[in-house]
C-alpha cells in the first residue's frame, strides 16, 4: 500500500474520478433497444425491499443467452436516519445488477446456484459487469451455471452496519441490506437452490473485506468464498488509514448520490471514523466478530471451497504490497487453525487484469475442477 497519506489521497481521488467518469458515460449512453423483457418477479416488494424498476441492461438480448438485468430498489436500511437527518427521505434508490444464465428457466425443477459478487472501494454495482470486470465472459468460460448478483455497496460503505452517523446524521446499514434482505429477496424472486449449499460469495478489495466479514459472520448463509486483494485485519495501521481517508473522501456516497455533499462525509479522528463504520473496538481493541483475523475458526465451515488471492506488489509504493503482507498473515492463521483453503499469490498490482483471472480461478476451484496452478502465472498454490 502507499507509504504516505498524500499518495493515498491522490490515488483515492483519481480512483473516484475514474469511476465517476464511467458513471457519466453510462448515463449519457443511448437507451438500449426494445426487446426481450426480463422475467417477471413474483415478490418484488418483500423482505424490506421495494422495487422501483426492473429492466434488462441490453434489451435486445433474448432469454436464450446470458442477460444482465438491473433492479432499482429502496430499503429503510439505506439510510437509517438519526435525529433530524439532513436528507429527506433517507431511503435513496440503489441498484442491484443480476446476471441470469443462458436459458434461465424460472420453473426448472433444479434450482440455480447463486454467487454474490461484491465491488471494491470508490466503485459501484456495475464494476464487475463492465469492461474492467468482464464477468459475463468469465462466467461463460467457467463451470458455474448459476445467477450472479452484484449489489451496490457504496463507494466507502465497507459492507458494515454503520454504528455511527455521517455529518448529516444518517447511516447505511449495508450488512442488513445484503444479508438479511437481499439474500431472501433473491430466493423469493428467482429459481434458486435456496439454502447455503447453493450460495457463494466473492469480492475484490473493499468487497474482499466484506466477503470475509460476511462469510465469517454468516456461515449458515454461504458455502463458497472467494477473496481477491482484500483487507484482512481492521487493526492494521495502513488499513485503518485507508478506511479513515475514505470517510472524508466519499463517506456514505453511492455513485453520484452524495459524492459532492459534505453531509455524506464523516469528519472525526481516525479512531472516530473507524468506530463510525465498525463500532467500538471492544476491550481488546480487536473488533471481535467483525475482524477477519479474529474470525479464522469460523472459516472451517467452508471445507476446501475457500479461495484467497493476492498480489505482492510491484514495488515499495504499490498498494498491493501491503495487501499481500496482510493476506500472508491471514494465510498463516488459517493454516494454524486447520482451515483448508486455496492460497494464490505472486507479483501483481491492485488492478483488474489480476482480479479477472482470480475470479476465473475461483469459479473453477469452487464449482468445478481445481486448476493445478494459480492464475496470473503465479505457479503452484502456497501451502
Amino acid at each position: 500500500m502507499p507509504n504516505h497519506s498524500t499518495t493515498r489521497l491522490r490515488r483515492a481521488l483519481v480512483a473516484i474520478v475514474a469511476v465517476s467518469a464511467a458513471a457519466t458515460a453510462a448515463v449519457l449512453a443511448p437507451a438500449p433497444p426494445a426487446g426481450a423483457a426480463p422475467p417477471p418477479l413474483p415478490a418484488p416488494n418483500s423482505h424490506g425491499i421495494t422495487l422501483q424498476s426492473w429492466a434488462q441492461v441490453n434489451g435486445s438480448e433474448p432469454a436464450s443467452v446470458a442477460r444482465l438485468v438491473d433492479a432499482t430498489v429502496t430499503t429503510a436500511k439505506i439510510f437509517r436516519p438519526g435525529v433530524n437527518p439532513s436528507i429527506n427521505p433517507t431511503s435513496v434508490p440503489i441498484k442491484v445488477r443480476i446476471l441470469l444464465p443462458a436459458g434461465y428457466d424460472p420453473n426448472r425443477a433444479q434450482g440455480y446456484p447463486v454467487l454474490f459478487l461484491l465491488h471494491g472501494g470508490a466503485g459501484g454495482y456495475a464494476d464487475w459487469s463492465g469492461s474492467n470486470g468482464q464477468v459475463k465472459d468469465i462466467v461463460a468460460a467457467s463451470p458455474f451455471r448459476g445467477i450472479v448478483v452484484m449489489p451496490e455497496g457504496g463507494r466507502a460503505g465497507w459492507y458494515s452496519n454503520w454504528r455511527g452517523e455521517t455529518d448529516g446524521r444518517f447511516a447505511p446499514q449495508w450488512e442488513d441490506f445484503h444479508v438479511r434482505q437481499l439474500v431472501p429477496w433473491i430466493d423469493g424472486n428467482f429459481n434458486t437452490i435456496g439454502d447455503r449449499s447453493g450460495r457463494g460469495i466473492a469480492g475484490v478489495s473493499m468487497g474482499g473485506l466484506g466477503t470475509l466479514m460476511y462469510a465469517g459472520r454468516f456461515t449458515d448463509v454461504f458455502s463458497r468464498v472467494g477473496v481477491f486483494s482484500a483487507g484482512t485485519d481492521l487493526t492494521d495501521p495502513g488499513a485503518q488509514q485507508i478506511v479513515a481517508d475514505s470517510m472524508w473522501q466519499a463517506g456514505a456516497a453511492i455513485g453520484w448520490t452524495g459524492l459532492l455533499d459534505g453531509k455524506y462525509r464523516v469528519t472525526d479522528t481516525t479512531q472516530g471514523r473507524l468506530e463510525t463504520v465498525f463500532g467500538p473496538a471492544g476491550a481488546n481493541g480487536q473488533w471481535d466478530g467483525q475482524n477477519p483475523v479474529r474470525m479464522v475458526g469460523s472459516y472451517n465451515a467452508y471445507d476446501t471451497r475457500f479461495g484467497l488471492y493476492t498480489g505482492t506488489g510491484t514495488g515499495p509504493t504499490d498498494g498491493e504490497t501491503g495487501i499481500g503482507q496482510w493476506n500472508d498473515r491471514l494465510h498463516a492463521q488459517l493454516n494454524a487453525a486447520g482451515v483448508e483453503h486455496r492460497y494464490c499469490r505472486g507479483t501483481g498490482s491492485h488492478s483488474w487484469g489480476y482480479w479477472r483471472a482470480d475470479l476465473a480461478d475461483f469459479l473453477a476451484h469452487a464449482y468445478g475442477t481445481t486448476p493445478a496452478t494459480c492464475p496470473n502465472g503465479w505457479g503452484a498454490p502456497t501451502p
